[in-house]
């Protein structure tokens, strides 16, 4: 990342706030957030980084009451899902509402996800920066990450990885 300031951070919920061997909490309908995740979020928003969610999720899913669950829904400023948007990523309407809520310039918007096309991407291609969660650390054949994009191994890297030049 350069000496630009990173005034939002969108983070993914599936695979980027939890993890695939959780089991479904059946009241949500999603995995719960990951306990390490929960206090990364906590630290970002203590860093006065400003938390919104960028989720495709099914009528079924309800992300909200999996991030009230965790204790952290109110350090979120927006919850965009593409079940209340009506259309989800990568359809560009998706990065515009994630724009438009922002109301910063894109390239003060982090999108961090651990899908190369839909959280990586796509949020280039409108102008954001991104952060690819990859557990294993590999990228996949035809992925590539441009300058100031990065990948990490998991969510609760990203404050070391953003480092102190973006806490104010």
């Amino acid at each position: 990342m350069t000496a630009i300031d990173i005034a939002v951070v969108v983070c993914d919920y599936g695979g980027t706030l939890t993890t695939p061997e959780d089991p479904v909490d059946l009241v949500s309908g999603c995995r719960p957030v990951e306990s390490t995740a929960a206090a990364t979020l906590r630290l970002l928003h203590q860093r006065h980084l400003r938390l919104m969610l960028g989720s495709n999720n099914s009528a079924t899913q309800n992300r909200r009451l999996a991030l009230r669950r965790a204790g952290v829904e109110h350090l979120f400023t927006d919850v965009l899902t593409s079940e209340e948007l009506g259309y989800g990523k990568p359809d560009p309407r998706f990065y515009a509402a994630v724009l438009n809520a922002a109301a910063c310039p894109p390239e003060q918007v982090l999108f961090v996800g651990n899908n190369y096309r839909t959280d990586v991407a796509a949020p280039i291609s409108h102008g954001m920066r991104a952060v690819l969660i990859r557990p294993h650390g590999r990228l996949i054949d035809g992925e590539e990450l441009p300058i100031d994009h990065a990948q990490v191994i998991s969510f609760p890297r990203l404050p070391a990885f953003l480092g102190e030049r973006h806490a104010r």
